[in-house]
């Protein structure tokens, strides 16, 4: 989201005394432009619950996140925890703690970035190289994962063929009006998958593509 839809979502909350919860997993890892500021940061008389895990920024067994959330909230979401939850691991929060203390973490974080950043890196000319302007990428400033629209019929399939795992989007829209998404769009996550094995699966599913095309031409 842009810093301008930013400012906008927090003024539409504060026209309507609404409560922002922003979730911001993975704002750690982002490869091209300045570090855009989260809704928390920003708002000003604007309740902003941030919560965040550390199963993404470090290892997905890792089972702890955080909440930040305004004074007036704070007891209510003790009490909503408590109610929930009781048993949240205190040997590996110390030791998160301890990890963070000691500077690991954010030489993991600095790590860990220049990695994803060549797979992504590696995804993103992959796409331009065997699909061009064909395909159309969102989300890749950031993140471990880019949302990606082919214009090829049946892709999925496709895909499928060349034993190249794609994942659908639809059940990011929840609207009634955007309940179907557009058809060819799927969300690759890059962050799990070296470099050389990216650009194979892209390759595959871009010969795959020509194969089939041929075939019902």
């Amino acid at each position: 989201m842009s810093l301008a839809r930013r400012l906008e979502l927090i003024e539409w909350s504060r026209r309507h005394n609404a409560v922002l919860i922003e979730d911001d997993y993975d704002s750690e890892y982002r490869y091209s432009g300045p570090p855009l500021p989260s809704l928390q940061g920003l708002a000003t008389g604007v309740a902003v619950i941030y919560i965040g895990t550390f199963s993404k920024v470090m290892f997905p067994s890792l089972r702890i996140g955080y909440v930040i959330a305004p004074p007036s909230l704070v007891a209510r979401l003790r009490r909503a925890k408590w109610l929930a939850d009781r048993q949240t691991p205190v040997p590996e929060q110390a030791a998160l703690a301890d990890f963070i203390s000691e500077g690991h973490l954010e030489r993991h974080i600095r790590r860990m970035r220049r990695i994803y950043g060549k797979r992504r890196d590696a995804l993103v000319s992959s796409l331009d190289r065997y699909f061009g302007d064909r395909v159309q990428i969102r989300g890749d400033a950031a993140g471990m994962h880019l949302l990606v629209r082919f214009q090829q019929e049946k892709i999925a399939e496709k895909a499928a063929a060349a034993k190249v795992q794609l994942v659908s989007s639809a059940s990011c829209y929840l609207t009634e009006r955007l309940k179907h998404p557009p058809l060819g769009e799927f969300i690759l996550g890059f962050s799990s998958i070296g470099e050389r094995s990216i650009r194979e699966a892209i390759r595959r599913l871009a010969e795959q593509d020509r194969l089939l095309t041929r075939a019902v031409q």
